[in-house]
């Protein structure tokens, strides 16, 4: 707290403990030298009083009239004479002080003998009754006494006094032990000097660097506050302490390693793995900018679209690797082709390119789209096979063709299908091309209403086991019943959704009611899977998996219960980008399913590389197998297939009991279809399933062909 008051920066943090320490050294060493000092002033004193008490005792008995052994001496001159003449010898001991007492009254008091009786006799009356008994008691030998008393040291001498009355007198010495080295003053000041300088220049040094590790901590702490506003900048090096700029260089390892890593992800978000161009979403973004730039700078740019044909007989043929190869060969084709460095080409689905004109009008652009298609003409040499591809291209020109990159890409596409149904070569788009473009976009905003206003609804068909004839779930199949138009079909309004985008925001929605109905049924004690399907769009989100998880867990559902269905198609706008989510999805413990198996172009060897857990037959095989041979057979492939693989099998378009015959003869995991139930709205689903009793089809006969493909 007290700290935190004073506010003292870190260099003065750093030289309040270095200070004290110096401090505290200065007195440990001036304590043990005055100690020293100390004892060499006592033993200085005693040295001046013996000497003064040689004197006295010289003085007292001229040289040759010294008294015999065991005789005190005898005073033979008056006490203050003898007190006057100590003085005058002792002049060159200034610390010793002298005085005579004799014994004059008759109580036996001692009483100084010269003018200066005040000074003495306070003295005198300071010593303890011991201190004045050894101070006046004569020694047999005549010797004298030392003793110290009061911080001074004392010596007497007890000497005759025949002419006196008491006939006794008292030499009394003493010295107060005092500073008399002059090299202990030197030594002293020294020491002063030397603890202030040392601290002044541990101070001056430890302010440099605190003062140094503060600006870097500093720089440091800005460099942090840009990092957090996603500026990451060049991290400044502090010149401090090592540590310091140890800490600075790993930051700026961190920072490269950043950037390093910002760049990878750039690159996986908006480049293509497969040919390494710009992918749909990079390719909108760059339109989004080239629209703005052409509608300020007033001037037309253009968008054209390429369908490359052939390659779904390429990939059921050859086989995906040998596909993949392909579209890397045209890629580098096209972009070969290209005659401007600023025209950009990008891959916006499993077969499409487009290129991108920042400059260009109807002319310029529609013969860029032919010299394209031209680079088309001569085959591609693959394995050792010579394979010739044809080509459509649809043209869109903005700012006039759309007021977004999605509109200017939408009708450049709508350009490009017209091209392949008439059989053209190069279309440009023209509003004709669209008559419902009115009500496509009233659609649109019916469609968003819908879902706030609660007009969509789930409707679930079940889904039986056919070797024990329990229920094991359902599917869901979203339903719209729109308050003026009625029930509209999903074949309306879902590839209307795909088109726009909006299948993202329908898919979600599907799932969540899913989740709601699954926990509806786990209250009610029935443990069963739901299905939801989801869309090509649905698969080029990267973050499907985590919204997915996410609806799941506010729902309390375990994602083992859930079924997600995608059709082969789905698949191969973007093998690469799909297997990967298809894979975070398995990992977080989704059932996938292939659904409507058995019309699409995936090879077998992409479907083992998938992480799926069960095919689901079209149903086009399964409405006919009872009458159909080849359909029966095509269903048997499709079911030893899945099973070779570990994988279960679906049937859906179950309508007889002698399709349910033929099903459970070639050991069909599970059925659904109208011969079982159509689809329901959710809330019928629980009594359905508690009312559920399976037909029976022992009776049902089959001709011998049918029999022998069991």
């Amino acid at each position: 707290m007290l700290l935190k008051r004073l506010a003292l920066p870190l260099p003065g943090l750093l030289i309040l403990p270095i200070l004290a320490l110096a401090l505290a050294l200065s007195g440990l060493v001036w304590g043990v030298l005055r100690h020293q000092q100390a004892g060499a002033d006592q033993r200085h004193a005693r040295e001046e009083l013996r000497q003064g008490m040689q004197v006295a005792r010289v003085m007292l008995h001229p040289i040759g009239q010294q008294p015999t052994q065991g005789q005190a001496p005898a005073l033979r001159v008056p006490p203050a004479a003898l007190q006057a003449g100590l003085r005058q010898a002792l002049q060159w001991m200034p610390n010793v002080q002298v005085a005579v007492l004799t014994q004059e009254r008759v109580d036996g008091a001692w009483q100084p003998s010269t003018g200066e009786a005040p000074a003495w006799t306070h003295a005198y009356e300071a010593l303890s009754l011991l201190e004045r008994k050894a101070l006046t008691a004569p020694t047999p030998d005549g010797s004298p006494t030392e003793f110290d008393a009061n911080g001074q040291v004392h010596a007497s001498l007890s000497v005759a006094t025949p002419d006196a009355p008491g006939g006794r007198a008292v030499v009394w010495l003493r010295a107060e032990p005092n500073v008399t080295d002059p090299g202990w003053a030197r030594a002293r000041w020294q020491l002063m000097l030397g603890a202030l300088v040392g601290c002044v220049l541990a101070g001056g040094l430890l302010w440099q660097q605190g003062w140094r590790l503060r600006q870097g901590m500093r720089d440091l702490s800005g460099w942090t506050h840009r990092a957090t506003q996603e500026e990451w900048p060049e991290v400044p090096v502090p010149s401090g302490p090592t540590e310091l700029r140890l800490l600075g260089l790993r930051m700026r390892e961190l920072t490269n390693y950043r950037h390093h890593r910002e760049d990878d992800i750039r690159q996986t978000a908006f480049r293509d793995t497969l040919t390494h161009l710009p992918n749909r979403a990079y390719f909108q973004v760059r339109l989004d900018q080239q629209i703005s730039e052409a509608r300020q700078g007033k001037h037309s740019g253009a968008l054209v679209t390429l369908d490359i044909q052939r390659f779904k007989h390429v990939n059921a043929v050859l086989g995906q690797a040998s596909g993949d190869t392909l579209l890397r060969k045209v890629a580098l084709r096209l972009s070969a082709t290209l005659p401007d460095a600023n025209h950009l080409l990008g891959r916006i689905g499993g077969n499409q390119f487009a290129c991108l004109i920042p400059r260009a009008d109807k002319v310029s652009a529609t013969q860029l789209a032919k010299g394209l298609l031209r680079s088309m003409d001569n085959p591609f040499e693959l394995d050792g096979q010579s394979i010739d591809l044809m080509a459509q291209a649809g043209v869109a020109l903005f700012p006039e063709d759309g007021r977004n990159a999605n509109e200017v890409l939408s009708h450049a596409e709508m350009a490009m299908n017209v091209a392949r149904q008439k059989m053209a070569r190069v279309m440009v788009y023209s509003p004709d091309m669209d008559p419902d473009q009115a009500a496509s976009l009233s659609l649109l905003t019916e469609l968003k209403q819908a879902v706030n206003r609660h007009e969509l609804q789930l409707h679930l068909q079940p889904k039986i086991c056919l070797s024990t004839n329990a229920v094991l779930g359902a599917e869901a199949l979203i339903r719209w019943q729109h308050p003026e138009k009625g029930l509209i079909p999903p074949d309306v309004f879902i590839p209307f959704a795909e088109q726009t985008g909006f299948i993202r925001v329908l898919s979600l929605w599907v799932v969540d009611q899913a989740a709601t109905i699954w926990r509806q049924w786990h209250d009610a004690g029935l443990n069963l899977k739901i299905a939801v399907n989801l869309s090509a769009h649905d698969l080029m989100d990267r973050d499907l998996p985590q919204h997915l998880h996410a609806i799941l867990t506010r729902h309390q559902v375990p994602a083992g219960a859930m079924v997600l269905e995608i059709t082969e198609g789905a698949t191969m706008d973007d093998p690469a980008h799909a297997e990967h989510i298809l894979t975070r999805l398995s990992e977080l413990g989704f059932l996938l399913s292939i659904d409507d198996f058995g019309t699409g172009y995936s090879s077998l060897a992409y479907l083992k590389t998938l992480p799926v857990h069960e095919l689901k037959i079209d149903k086009s095989f399964v409405l006919n197998m009872q009458s159909d041979l080849n359909d029966a057979k095509i269903v048997r492939s499709i079911i030893d297939l899945a099973h070779n693989l570990g994988m279960s099998v679906v049937a859906e378009g179950l309508e007889s009991a002698k399709s349910w015959k033929l099903l459970e003869g070639l050991h069909c995991n599970e059925a659904q279809g109208f011969f079982i139930s159509p689809p329901m709205p959710a809330g019928e689903f629980v009594d359905w399933v508690r009312d559920w009793q399976a037909p029976s089809v022992q009776d049902e006969y089959l001709n011998t062909d049918f029999t022998n493909i069991l």
